[in-house]
């Protein structure tokens, strides 16, 4: 994967844009200014996905089974 943009170069794209800059319009400054009046923020989101959620009580489940079994 690639790294993100950094947070300065998002800045610069979105200030050009703000003050009517026009002819550079790249994809990524459109969804960046997009997401900067949308949200009020131009960070990226971070990277690696969502987190596994672990049923606990399932999984304390399955271990007292495993062990009955044995």
């Amino acid at each position: 994967m690639t790294k993100s943009y950094s947070n300065d170069l998002r800045q610069k794209g979105i200030e050009y844009l703000d003050e009517g800059g026009a002819g550079i319009l790249v994809s990524a400054i459109g969804r960046w200014h997009r997401k900067y009046r949308q949200e009020g923020s131009y960070f990226p989101k971070k990277c690696g996905g969502s987190e596994k959620k672990i049923d606990l009580e399932k999984l304390e489940e399955n271990v007292q089974k495993l062990g009955q079994k044995k």
